[in-house]
């Protein structure tokens, strides 16, 4: 009984007398130069799914270095925009696929000391492909209209190196990077 007394007294309430919707918070991509004045940022937005069909191509040029036994990517790509730094695309790769069908979580004593070796062998021979590799996805994101960077942009890919937990990896780099201004210039890339 004291509920529908309640309902029946608020309905009654003039429209006018409720509270007032809420204004949004003003947003850091347009801030308030003056009454009626919206300005937005120098750099364009660039929309997700352009990041996304650049993560896939990333994904393509990556997963076909190396002719005969390619790399393999070990996961999507993912690409983002940091306003002030410009664009981080990262992967992991694997420079070699495993030898024998070993699988992820497969007995080391599985694999003979030679096809190890052999395995080692390729991945040495694979880092300097990988590099050139490197070199070009950042010029080809460098020069896609799609990102609209800034001139003080840079543009840097990261590519962290996939091990086997039986695997030798001295001499072996654990992620190479590769970066751009995106003003033009040589890529620099760091094998760390």
């Amino acid at each position: 009984m004291k509920l529908t007394i309640f309902l029946a007294a608020v309905s009654m309430v003039p429209a006018s007398a409720q509270l007032a919707p809420m204004k949004p918070a003003p947003t850091p991509l347009a801030a308030k130069t003056g009454p009626g004045t919206i300005t937005t940022p120098d750099r364009p937005l660039t929309p997700l799914q352009a990041i996304l069909a650049l993560e896939k191509d990333m994904d393509q040029r990556l997963g076909t270095t190396g002719v005969t036994d390619p790399c393999v990517v070990r996961g999507p790509s993912r690409g983002l925009y940091v306003s002030g730094l410009g664009t981080v695309f990262s992967a992991e790769v694997e420079l070699a696929a495993t030898p024998g069908g070993i699988a992820l979580f497969g007995n080391p004593n599985q694999v003979a000391p030679e096809q190890k070796a052999k395995y080692r062998k390729i991945k040495l021979a694979r880092v300097p492909q990988l590099e050139q590799t490197m070199r070009d996805v950042t010029l080809s994101l460098a020069a896609s209209p799609a990102l609209k960077l800034a001139d003080n942009d840079q543009v840097v890919v990261v590519v962290r190196l996939w091990y086997q937990s039986w695997e030798d990896t001295t001499g072996l780099p654990g992620q190479i990077v590769a970066r751009l201004d995106h003003r033009g210039g040589t890529v620099k890339v760091d094998i760390q």
